[in-house]
């Protein structure tokens, strides 16, 4: 009897993984987009990998410097070079890559489930749930580390909750993989952290004092080389991003302990009503908006809460563990900046809350069998989950399905093509050691083929020019990209110095400009009251160029004028024009006349040289 039970749970699992590897290959072959993603960390990541497969080390390959990279742990570029090593590097090759890293994920996590749960079925109905989730399909096809992060993560936690921890230590070969693999895991994605603090807390509750140590140890020993590294960093790294108050616009300056509790209180209302019910329950992507919550986004949001807390509550195994998974994960994303928003920071706990909402939910419906005393109730409970596994993937699956499969054939926004346009005259106009300063860099270097760097964000104008100019920069996008960076940090520096920006092309619908940048043309010195006022220099194309006094945009005062053929005229500027004596000087300084001007005009010659 016994076996034959065993005969047919196995048999079960046979068909069920069967079935998801079947569905898997029908969607993804959907769904799958060869277009690069709009985003700039795809590029990036991409950018980094063909570092790595060159040979030419962690360095931003689209600097002229390539200097070393520190924002991006290196985990997902190794991932991406390895594939142009032995496959091509191809950018779809990269996408099929991140496929097969999902069906991983959605067969790991069928043993998870089942592990947790001791049930095929419900491994099953969430294996099969995830796959159809809109979110992880998307990111699926993107050259992002979600997905490669969401299997090895998951593969960790199957690890775990396997490993006989009453096994002496150096008998435990399951375990010291799962420290190489957890370590990677933080290699790919910094919120890895919480995964291995949890792990530390359960061993350090459970006393299995040299697991702790020995885990604790081996996940130092690898984060050391990425934290040497990460001394030398400046500017662009996670830590000094997540001190502002927005990374967005560092002119706001460093956040304090009030705006703390602040970032908290916006992050847990946007995840309650915003993320959580759109990462499972809905397709649509999250937006930024200060506008309070609705009454039902509430209602949802704290209904799913309380599916996943009751799910929690009727696990018989690793409880703890998962309890202080989530608490760890949320704790990191409740302390970011709340301009980082989106489904995709709570991706990877996706898996896991998918599986708690459909536990409370089935416990719920046997609970309420057993009080109202329906009969056959073992039959009715895989009978609900087949059931609503059909109404999710009816509804919400084909849904989802159909708005990737829209996705996929859609050709890019007028924005996005102007500016792909301009990257395509840079590659095969511009010098190959010209630099373009740009919104994404990285998205410009893969259509461009040639060196970017973004520009600085300051609303100073001084500083921006100053800035451009020590990156050696030949050429500025004013793109139409959606994003305030551009209008609010270089824009006003072209209106301020309209002469050091020269327009090579522009496209319109909407308006893009590629600019050519010379930064000695033009004006250059004292402003006030948004005029030239004070000392400053003014140089025209033509070779000519003024030094001296200004005054509400004219000259005035004492200055010179420098002429292309090496000639010097000093005197003085009333409004803007010349007024009083004048003296003129050849290239080698000797005086060629001096004169007397009035109103611009030449009045009288008081010496002229022979």
């Amino acid at each position: 009897m016994i076996s034959t039970i065993a005969s047919q749970q196995r048999l079960f699992r046979m068909v069920y993984i069967l079935v998801l590897l079947v569905a898997f290959i029908g969607i993804y072959s959907a769904i799958f987009d060869k277009k690069v993603s709009l985003g700039g960390d795809n590029a990036n990541y991409y950018i980094l990998g063909t570092a790595i497969a060159n040979g030419e080390g962690y360095v931003n390959l689209h600097h002229v410097d390539k200097e070393a990279h520190y924002h991006y742990p290196p985990g997902y570029p190794v991932i991406i070079a390895s594939v142009i090593k032995l496959f091509s590097n191809d950018i779809s090759s990269i996408k099929i890559a991140n496929g097969i890293f999902l069906l991983g994920a959605i067969l790991v996590l069928f043993f998870i489930v089942k592990k947790l749960s001791q049930n095929d079925h419900i491994a099953f109905a969430v294996s099969f749930i995830t796959l159809l989730n809109y979110h992880i399909l998307s990111y699926s096809t993107i050259m992002m580390s979600e997905i490669p992060f969401l299997f090895f993560s998951l593969l960790c936690i199957w690890l775990f909750i396997r490993i006989d921890f009453s096994k002496k230590l150096f008998k435990n070969p399951l375990f010291f993989l799962l420290i190489v693999l957890l370590s990677f895991s933080f290699y790919i994605r910094s919120i890895a952290i919480a995964l291995a603090g949890s792990m530390m807390v359960f061993l350090l509750l459970k006393k299995q004092w040299k697991y702790l140590v020995c885990l604790f140890g081996g996940f130092v020993v690898f984060y050391l080389p990425w934290f040497f590294r990460g001394m030398s960093a400046t500017g662009n790294t996670y830590i000094s991003q997540l001190s502002l108050k927005n990374p967005y616009q560092p002119e706001l300056g460093k956040i304090g302990f009030t705006d703390i509790f602040e970032r908290i209180f916006i992050n847990a209302e946007r995840y309650i009503t915003k993320e959580l019910p759109s990462g499972m329950v809905s397709s649509a992507e999250v937006t930024y908006t200060d506008v309070t919550a609705s009454i039902s986004e509430w209602l949802l949001g704290f209904l799913l809460v309380i599916l996943i807390v009751f799910g929690i509550y009727k696990l018989t195994k690793f409880r703890v563990f998962i309890v202080l998974y989530i608490l760890a994960f949320f704790a990191i994303l409740l302390m970011w900046p709340s301009v980082w928003y989106g489904t995709r920071f709570l991706l990877p706990l996706l898996p896991l809350l998918l599986f708690l909402v459909i536990f409370g939910m089935i416990e719920i419906v046997k609970w309420i069998c057993v009080k109202i005393s329906l009969k056959h109730s073992k039959i009715t409970f895989p009978i609900v989950v087949i059931l609503g596994l059909f109404v999710w993937s009816f509804f919400y699956g084909s849904a989802a399905i159909s708005k990737l499969q829209e996705s996929a054939t859609f050709v890019y926004s007028d924005n996005y093509k102007n500016y792909f346009a301009l990257a395509d005259w840079v590659k095969e106009n511009a010098s190959d050691s010209s630099i373009t300063a740009v919104r994404k860099e990285g998205l410009f270097y893969l259509f461009s083929k040639k060196y970017v760097t973004n520009f600085q964000r300051t609303p100073d104008r001084e500083a921006q020019i100053e800035y451009l100019k020590e990156k050696k920069v030949n050429y500025v996008v004013v793109d139409q990209l959606g994003y305030s960076s551009t209008s609010n940090y270089l824009v006003p520096a072209i209106d301020r110095y309209p002469n050091k920006f020269k327009t090579v092309k522009m496209l319109a619908n909407p308006n893009t400009y590629l600019m050519k940048f010379t930064p000695e043309l033009g004006y250059w010195g004292d402003w006030k009251d948004e005029k030239r006022n004070g000392f400053g220099t003014y140089l025209w194309e033509d070779g000519q160029k003024y030094e001296g006094n200004w005054q509400d945009n004219v000259r005035h005062g004492m200055g010179k004028l420098y002429f292309s053929n090496g000639e010097v005229l000093e005197g003085t500027w009333k409004q803007g024009k010349l007024d009083g004596e004048v003296v003129k000087k050849d290239k080698n300084g000797k005086i060629i006349e001096r004169s007397t001007y009035k109103n611009n005009e030449k009045v009288a010659v008081l010496y002229e040289a022979n």
